[in-house]
């Protein structure tokens, strides 16, 4: 048994502690009790497998940390640093990206369905882009991709620089329930929100609602 404590990336002041096995046990415990861990700095820390629903982890120091199969379901990531983060098989369902620094984080195999707010999230978008199929873009639009991971453009940018014909990349992740990208570009397009598909197929409102 030893003691470890969780301190906050600036400030240094112990956030949490307890005399446990390890610091996931920690991480878990703090997690558990509704510990206040915004801001923790946990850079590097093996959290692999850690069970952190719901866990408010925003602006915390998460680079480098191996969260492999951690299960960050409705977890708060808003501002948090995961530079290098390993996340591949994690549990992201209805995390909060907000802000999120992803870049060079592992993602491969991890549960993306449900995460909100990485409308902003280049890192993100790359990562869902990447599960597709090659085929399921054509030569021209994995151009564009390309242009927009070496680049990262922002919305006006990539607006100005191709258009509508973008808007089938981010329709391809919408059709896979990430559809923020997809709003997005369409308010930036000036373009309507997509109806809703029972709107789309022709029922009125009222039908829609009452099936």
């Amino acid at each position: 048994m030893k003691l470890f404590e969780i301190k906050h990336r600036f400030s240094g002041n112990i956030l949490f502690s307890l005399e446990t096995e390890s610091l996931k046990l920690t991480l878990e415990a703090a997690v558990k009790s509704g510990a206040d861990l915004r801001g923790a700095y946990l850079t590097g820390a093996y959290l692999g497998g850690a069970y952190l629903r719901g866990a408010d982890l925003t602006g915390a120091d998460l680079g480098g940390a191996d969260l492999r199969g951690a299960y960050l379901t409705g977890a708060y990531l808003r501002g948090a640093y995961l530079r290098g983060a390993d996340l591949r098989g994690a549990y992201l369902r209805g995390a909060d990206l907000g802000g999120a620094y992803l870049r060079g984080a592992y993602l491969s195999g991890a549960y993306l369905r449900g995460a909100k707010n990485y409308v902003d999230n280049h890192d993100f978008f790359l990562a869902l882009i990447y599960k597709q199929p090659i085929k399921t873009f054509t030569e021209a639009e994995w151009a564009m991709i390309g242009q927009i991971a070496v680049h990262r453009h922002c919305w006006g940018a990539i607006a100005e620089r191709h258009g509508a014909a973008f808007l089938r990349i981010l329709e391809v992740l919408e059709a896979a329930e990430f559809g923020e990208y997809a709003v997005k570009y369409r308010e930036v397009l000036g373009l309507e929100p997509k109806a809703p598909a029972a709107e789309a197929a022709g029922d009125s409102p009222a039908e829609a609602s009452a099936k």
